[in-house]
């Protein structure tokens, strides 16, 4: 068995800490289950929570902008540096003010996110994908113009996220080549629904009623663990 998660709302808590759940991961690993971080963090954010949690496994970064198995590193996405120019460009020619997430000081995305100190550079260092929020008021031509050039946007409660060329689905088959067995989705969000759509049971959290994938209205490593818990009974593993 293969579990692909998200990690906030999911594996991490409110703190952005993943300690209380991290004996029964470890337990998992030993039935001879394959946790994999499908996520829209960078990896070296991944990289500290899997050192937090002390275990490793394929992971995949920035929405499948890459992904790593076996050691080895696949890149599916757009650089940031280009999304970041399409971002300027756009803003310069409609006139809109926006700020983007790499560019905004740890000051501010503290205040707007609540993240620790010692997770900000990490969040900040972006290789595929841009986060960014609107200074004035929401445009919708802007929002048009990204989606015309091909652009995957969805607000991710803070900022809006940005990335083209890849998903969280692309990245799952990718490693489930790699990885044969059942596999369990676990996501919280409608940006995990292609990872979802790639597994055999789709769970998603924060959801009170869903008819497609098997949902919790609680959300964190609680939540996380009561929904595994599940599977490995109905699976009598």
């Amino acid at each position: 068995m293969i579990i692909f998660t998200d990690l906030d709302n999911c594996l991490l808590d409110s703190s952005y800490s993943a300690i209380s759940i991290r004996d029964f991961v470890h337990s998992l690993i030993e039935k001879g289950i394959t946790i994999a971080v499908i996520s829209s963090k960078t990896s070296e954010e991944i990289d500290y929570f899997l050192k937090e949690m002390e275990f490793s496994g394929p992971y995949a970064a920035e929405n499948g902008g890459f992904v790593v198995i076996d050691g080895k590193r696949k890149e599916l996405g757009t650089k940031s540096e280009g999304i970041k120019n399409d971002l300027h460009n756009i803003a310069k020619e409609q006139n809109v003010r926006i700020e983007i997430f790499s560019e905004m000081s740890a000051e501010k995305i503290k205040e707007l996110t609540g993240l620790p100190d010692h997770l900000i550079p990490l969040a900040k260092n972006r290789n595929f994908s841009e986060p960014f929020r609107f200074l004035t008021t929401e445009d919708p031509n802007f929002i048009e113009e990204l989606k015309y050039l091909g652009y995957t946007i969805y607000w991710g409660g803070n900022f809006y996220q940005l990335y083209k060329g890849s998903s969280k689905g692309m990245a799952v088959k990718i490693i489930r080549e790699k990885r044969n067995g059942y596999s369990v989705g676990i996501g919280d969000s409608p940006n995990d629904y292609s990872m979802l759509d790639e597994c055999d049971y789709p769970i998603l959290l924060r959801s009170k009623k869903n008819t497609k994938y098997k949902s919790y209205e609680d959300s964190g490593p609680l939540a996380w663990k009561k929904a595994v818990k599940q599977v490995l009974e109905e699976r009598n593993v």
